[in-house]
């Protein structure tokens, strides 16, 4: 599998945790370093990015990446797409959609998250 397709592979992945509030997978696909930044805001590190996760609020009926684009550089590589994200909180429905950038580094021969930048 190139580098492409396991690069959009671990989008999805990721999506797919979050949406099972699975911290221990999400951390396991971070690299060392993390940072979670949203436009305008300060930075969040790798453990205050988890336990944001563990506290969404409501029930998470889904989360999906969408029109994924990749680019890559070596050890590094950029996503961006649209994430789409359905929660159920205190009954009503919330669908939420934005842009993304994560930044994806090579660790031990193993593409890690970085960096995530999202964009309401």
């Amino acid at each position: 599998m190139g580098d492409r397709a396991q690069l959009i592979e671990l989008s999805e992945r990721l999506a797919a945790a979050i949406g099972r509030r699975d911290v221990a997978e999400v951390g396991a696909l971070l690299a060392k370093g993390f940072v979670q930044r949203h436009a305008g805001g300060e930075p969040v590190d790798a453990g205050a990015f988890l336990d944001g996760i563990a506290r969404l609020p409501g029930e998470i009926l889904s989360v999906k990446v969408e029109q994924l684009t990749v680019d890559t550089a070596g050890d590094g590589a950029i996503v961006t797409g649209m994430q789409h994200a359905q929660l159920k909180i205190e009954g009503e429905l919330v669908d939420d959609h934005r842009s993304f950038v994560d930044w994806f580094v090579r660790e031990d021969g193993e593409w890690r998250l970085r960096a995530a930048i999202d964009f309401e």
